[in-house]
């Protein structure tokens, strides 16, 4: 089994080896590795030409410490970052943890302790929206006047708009809230993935005859209810499925769940592995039969629809 390529990760105030000081780095939350963050990070790894590309992160996101009743979910966890950035050729992955302290720290501030001590900078690639320190103070603006200071080039990306909408986090989780996986993967560059460990389940899909693996999706996010066509990475090997997102109402089921079942798969025990699910269109609504073999005659139906790859009412 190969390993998925990972960048290499340290945790902010920690001083990183001198081999990577002196590169080009670039801030952002990068939840859900975009189209758009590609384009920044490509022309991040051009700017650093030899020299060390890092990123600088925020665990946990901003948005989750500053409006916590928001309840934002992430669309992509730290493992899949790390891997993610890693395959894009990242050299390091830098995460300062964020609280209330951090959010009060100066642009000046940020740009002394993270960039300059910590991580020894000589350029800065951002996009055009982006805003460190207090109360977003450190803009574009403010960077082209400061940045001098400290030895340190700025260079700015366009953002990147993909049939008029905006390769962004936001836009992404709106689409995969609402279960247009495929649209968020016009976005993403590639399907919407969630990577987990396989948990316990209460085994009703084995007992009516198609076994599931149920995926741990805590603080995740995941698309709208439903029946969506995925496809699966066990071990390095990809399969064919179709997944249930929701609560299981035929059998009174309580809290939503993630289970997937595995088209010409040998079932073993999988609990504890790791897998990979990518989401490629959504099948339909979850729905309440009135009986088991009513549930069993629409799964069959789904998975026809899986093998044929189209959509279905």
């Amino acid at each position: 089994m190969a390993l998925r390529a990972r960048a290499p990760m340290a945790r902010y105030p920690q001083r990183v080896a001198e081999s990577l000081w002196g590169g080009a780095v670039s801030i952002g939350n990068f939840d859900g590795v975009h189209c758009g963050h590609e384009r920044l990070l490509g022309e991040l790894r051009k700017i650093a030409s030899g020299r060390p590309a890092a990123v600088i992160s925020f665990y946990p996101h901003p948005v989750r410490v500053l409006r916590p009743e928001l309840g934002l979910r992430y669309i992509s966890s730290v493992r899949e970052k790390a891997e993610r950035l890693g395959e894009l050729g990242i050299d390091l992955l830098y995460f300062v943890r964020f609280s209330c302290a951090v959010s009060q720290m100066t642009a000046h501030e940020f740009i002394q302790k993270v960039l300059v001590d910590s991580l020894h900078a000589k350029d800065l690639v951002v996009g055009e929206d982006v805003a460190i320190g207090r109360a977003r103070e450190g803009n574009l603006d403010f960077l082209r006047k400061a940045l001098p200071q400290y030895g340190i080039g700025l260079h700015v990306v366009p953002k990147l708009e993909i049939q008029g909408r905006k390769a962004g986090s936001r836009q992404i989780r709106e689409l995969i809230a609402a279960g247009d996986v495929e649209r968020a993967a016009e976005l993403i560059g590639s399907p919407f993935t969630i990577s987990a460990r396989v948990g316990h389940g209460d085994k009703r899909g084995s007992a009516i005859g198609f076994p599931t693996a149920n995926i741990a999706i805590a603080r995740r996010l995941i698309p709208k209810s439903g029946v969506y066509l995925c496809r699966v990475e066990i071990e390095g090997v990809s399969y064919q499925a179709v997944a249930n997102i929701g609560t299981r109402p035929t059998f009174h089921g309580r809290g939503e769940r993630l289970e997937v079942h595995i088209l010409d798969f040998p079932y073993r025990r999988l609990y504890g592995a790791r897998m990979h699910v990518s989401f490629l269109a959504r099948l339909r609504d979850e729905k309440k039969f009135d009986s088991v073999d009513t549930l069993k005659a629409q799964i069959e139906i789904d998975i026809a629809a899986a093998r044929r790859g189209v959509d279905h009412d």
